[in-house]
Formats: C-alpha cells, sequence, structure tokens
C-alpha cells in the first residue's frame, strides 16, 4: 500500500484512535501546512473548527466530542464510527446535532470521514441552527453513521455519500448530482420531487415507501431492497434499475427494469441474515454471479466500490524516539488502509 508521511502529531493521534487503541482524553488534532495543533478534551473539535482556515484537515482520536459548525472548507477524518478489533477501528462521537454550511455564501469542498452522528442529526445546507438553509457545493461523506435522520436543506450540488449508514432515512432539501452510492438506508428516503438529481447506487434500504411529494428525481441502480412482502418499494415515480428485491411490491407510476427477486430477505445474504447492520458484516450475495449490476459486479453495498466501515486514515507500522542532546531524532513509517 502507499506510504503516507504524514505530522508526528496526526500519526499519533491516528494510532491512539484507529489501530485497536483508546484514548482516556478524546484529541482533536489540526494539521494546517507544516504547523500541528493539538486540543484535548470534550471540546476538542470545537477548538480545532474555530482555529482552523480553508484548507485544513482535522483528525479526531477516538472518543466523545461536543459537535461544532462545519462552516469551512476542510477535511475531518475520525477513527470510525464502530469499534471492531477485526478491523482495528475505534469510534469517534459527534454527540449532538452537526451542521454543515456557511452563513451567507456557498460552503465548498468540504470532507467528513469516519465519525458517529449520535443523539442528533446531520443537517446538511445549515448553518448552525435547523432554520437557517445555505447552499453547499462538493461535500463528500464517507464511513459515517447518522442516527437520526439525515436533513438536507437548500441547494446541495456535487453530494457524495460513500459507505454510510443512515439509520433513520433521509429528508428531502433541493439537491443537484448527488451520488448515494455503497450505503445502508435504514428508513425512508422522504418528499423528494423531479426537481431532484439524486442516484442511488450499490446501496441496502430497507425502508419503505418515499413519504410525501411522488419520489420524481430520484434513481435507484444495482441497489437491494429489503423490505417486508405488505409494502411498498421506493416511491411513486422513481426509476428503478439493476436491482434485487425480495417480496415487496412497486409503487403505481414507479419505472423499473431488469428486478431480480426471491421470496424473502434471507434468500439475499450469504450468510443467511435479515438486513441488519453487524461491525463484521460484508452483505456478500447468495448468488453474486447472477444478481449483477450495470457495472457487472453484484448488486447492493458489496458490489461497485465495496462495502467498508474503516476510514482511510493511515495506521502507524513504526515509530522511534531517539534524544541526543536537545535534538530529538524521529523515525516512523506509515501505512495507508483500503
Amino acid at each position: 500500500m502507499k506510504k503516507f508521511l504524514l505530522s508526528l502529531m496526526v500519526l499519533c493521534c491516528a494510532l491512539a484512535g484507529k489501530a485497536q487503541a483508546t484514548t482516556d482524553v478524546p484529541k482533536a488534532v489540526l494539521q494546517h501546512g507544516d504547523q500541528v495543533s493539538v486540543f484535548q478534551g470534550a471540546g476538542a473539535f470545537q477548538q480545532a473548527m474555530d482555529a482552523a482556515v480553508n484548507g485544513d484537515v482535522i483528525t479526531l482520536s477516538d472518543g466523545q466530542f461536543v459537535p461544532a459548525p462545519i462552516n469551512k472548507s476542510v477535511s475531518i477524518y475520525g477513527a470510525g464510527y464502530v469499534k471492531n478489533a477485526e478491523t482495528g477501528t475505534a469510534q469517534s462521537c459527534l454527540y449532538g446535532n452537526v451542521f454543515i454550511g456557511a452563513q451567507g455564501d456557498t460552503l465548498c469542498n468540504v470532507h467528513l470521514e469516519g465519525v458517529l452522528i449520535t443523539n442528533g442529526s446531520l443537517y446538511v445546507g445549515y448553518a448552525n441552527n435547523n432554520s437557517t438553509k445555505v447552499p453547499l457545493k462538493n461535500l463528500t461523506i464517507e464511513k459515517c453513521w447518522m442516527s437520526q435522520a439525515m436533513q438536507m436543506g437548500s441547494y446541495n450540488e456535487n453530494l457524495t455519500l460513500k459507505q454510510c449508514v443512515l439509520a433513520s432515512g433521509l429528508i428531502r432539501g433541493l439537491s443537484k448530482n448527488t451520488l448515494i452510492t455503497n450505503c445502508l438506508l435504514y428508513g425512508s428516503i422522504s418528499g423528494f420531487t423531479e426537481e431532484f438529481e439524486i442516484l442511488i447506487d450499490h446501496s441496502l434500504s430497507t425502508g419503505y415507501n418515499i413519504s410525501g411529494n411522488n419520489g420524481q428525481g430520484i434513481t435507484w441502480t444495482n441497489c437491494v431492497f429489503g423490505v417486508s412482502t405488505s409494502y411498498t418499494i421506493c416511491g411513486w415515480y422513481c426509476v428503478v434499475k439493476n436491482c434485487l428485491k425480495d417480496g415487496g411490491y412497486f409503487n403505481t407510476g414507479t419505472v423499473y427494469e431488469n428486478i431480480y427477486t426471491v421470496s424473502g430477505v434471507e434468500q439475499m445474504f450469504a450468510d443467511a441474515e435479515n438486513a441488519s447492520f453487524s461491525a463484521n458484516r460484508t452483505f456478500e450475495l447468495q448468488q453474486p454471479d447472477v444478481w449483477i449490476g450495470t457495472d457487472g459486479t453484484p448488486v447492493g453495498p458489496s458490489g461497485g466500490i465495496g462495502w467498508s466501515t474503516v476510514p482511510r486514515v493511515p495506521v502507524i507500522k513504526s515509530l522511534e524516539l531517539n534524544v541526543e542532546g536537545q535534538q530529538l531524532h524521529i523515525n516512523y513509517e506509515a501505512e495507508a488502509r483500503d
């Protein structure tokens, strides 16, 4: 794997937060070029955001942090959203509502990865409260868990969600050129119209029926629907292609083609379990060579870019510190993770 040379402080934070270790005190490391600042305690993320400028990187250890408005063009990397010794992930928790957006301007180029958002919602396109909607552009959210419904507001352009868990679904807001890929969608994807441009690809959905409006503007490709036979799948007037479903049915007006069907969710996955999340599940299919998507890979989260809960922050492979007089000599090696 490609080797990274980062600042020592960032790597030590990565070691504490991501390599099967835990920290007594949560830490946020702010990297601005070659300059590194370390903040500690529950308010560390707030302090790092206050000190950050556009283009900076914030790395979070494991632990619980007080949220702060994400109102600058920064990249934020956490230790993960699930503790798993096999994959070496820990848990960076933002405990409360998280708002992404800047007052009075379009916020661009934000990256959020490897965090658990709980006891609150993620508000995408809001400036520090759930009533002030602001535009966003080029936002990527990757390998995050949202325990409450993700709220989309105002005008979002070029929004990408990768390998995320939306435990309570997604609530509408005007969004153009949005890609939701290899995600687990539990709960309804609600309230969209033809003004939207949303592609949901290689994902798992257990939410039934889109509430509000009519579902136009959403295209589902290469997805798996684990919906009970007594419920409708997605919403009126969605477009659905190359997807696998159990006994659920489509609404009148849904446009669909090449749909694979089984008689129960337990017939979908290789582990013969339901569609629920667990830390070690890969969501491999029982018939991966039969249920093929438009890109030639299996439908569902195991196809496409695949399913992973592991953030891409490097792991320290070796670290040596030698003191000679007043000089500190550091030798270290780090590797990126998949």
